[in-house]
């Protein structure tokens, strides 16, 4: 094997090779370019850990096992006006999740908010792509959804709950678009394989071995299968509020659908609830985006103490790590790019060229 990192690949042909790759399992080509564009999309924000880093291992495994559908039913009943069902017929969750937004948005068009909840769907990536389909619309969009059951509760031995997504975007004027899209929890399994690919230590509070004890150790956390601590991580620090938040969401998303949340369902298996709200339907509306930027101009004008150049607002450096990224390439981690070439040489696709700015 090519030994590429630390180089950028270029975006679009990355994205080009994400959906040829999703074509050669079987997906249909508007899905394999949906899901590409969705993936190469966290990487251009630096959300990788939801990138092509689970392109391989993950998704195109997963189809080629049968736990992921390539060519799903995806059913989606209206229960009002305003609310709907998704059933994703465990089809690829980027997919489900796409129509589930948009499903919202439409609903939020002709009356001013649509509420979507999601059974039977896989993992959907970063929650910051369907949030910010609402926002591109001058709507507010809200995501929940339910991941991998990782975490343990306060004072709990063993892995009990997702580590359940919450996402929000808004818009704005001069600045923005605002995008919260967080984990209540004190890390992700990704950024601890992450740690482990480079030789580091977690942070001590992030995971606890099978018996309840502190680690530092990733490679402890995976032989052991460790738990990830919510966020707050100790009761002194606030953990039953990272603990609620996660509990929240399963609430929205696996028992509002009907499938018990993460607690309960089939390994493999997430549930997600997705929310648009049109800001002119509010009376109060039409002045919300000068007040969105009224609000960052005071972020930034914050005083901050030595060392920190300004408050920034969430969203703002994945907007900056955007532009960056489109324009010079996205870094991949030499274990990424070993593993896209082990999936280019297993489907027969050259990967060559997205080293070609």
């Amino acid at each position: 094997m090519k030994n590429y990192a630390p180089q950028r690949v270029n975006p679009r042909k990355l994205e080009r090779l994400v959906s040829l790759a999703f074509q050669r399992v079987g997906v249909p080509l508007g899905d394999a370019d949906l899901t590409a564009k969705i993936l190469v999309d966290a990487d251009l924000r630096g959300i990788d850990s939801h990138g092509v880093i689970n392109l391989h291992g993950y998704y195109i495994k997963g189809i080629q096992n049968g736990t992921i559908k390539s060519r799903p039913e995806i059913k989606i009943a209206a229960g009002s006006p305003t609310t709907a069902s998704v059933d994703g017929d465990n089809g690829l969750g980027f997919v489900v999740s796409h129509r589930a937004m948009d499903a919202c948005i439409r609903m939020a068009r002709e009356y001013g908010t649509g509420w979507a909840s999601v059974c039977n769907s896989t993992h959907s990536g970063a929650g910051a792509y369907y949030v910010l389909m609402a926002a591109e619309q001058n709507m507010i969009g809200i995501h929940f959804s339910t991941g991998g059951s990782t975490v343990a509760a306060p004072g709990g031995k063993g892995r009990l709950i997702g580590n359940n997504v919450i996402a929000f975007a808004a818009p704005g004027k001069q600045h923005g678009p605002f995008v919260l899209d967080m984990a209540p929890t004190m890390a992700i399994a990704n950024k601890l394989h992450m740690l482990q690919w480079e030789g580091k230590r977690m942070p001590e509070g992030w995971a606890i071995d099978s018996e309840g004890r502190p680690i530092t150790d990733p490679n402890v956390y995976f032989a052991q299968e460790g738990a990830i601590l919510p966020l707050g991580s100790t009761p002194a620090n606030g953990v039953h509020k990272g603990f609620g938040l996660l509990l929240l969401s399963d609430i929205l998303t696996g028992l509002l659908s009907g499938d018990g949340g993460s607690m309960f369902r089939r390994k493999g298996e997430h549930s997600h609830a997705f929310c648009a709200l049109r800001i002119d339907a509010f009376p109060s509306g039409g002045d919300f985006k000068d007040l969105m930027d009224a609000m960052v101009e005071k972020l930034h004008a914050t005083p901050t103490v030595e060392g920190v150049g300004r408050v920034r607002y969430p969203g703002e450096r994945g907007n900056l790590t955007y532009k960056e990224r489109s324009a010079n390439g996205i870094p991949l981690r030499q274990n990424v790019v070993d593993d896209l070439q082990r999936m280019s040489e297993d489907l027969n696709l050259p990967m060559d060229d997205i080293w070609e700015q």
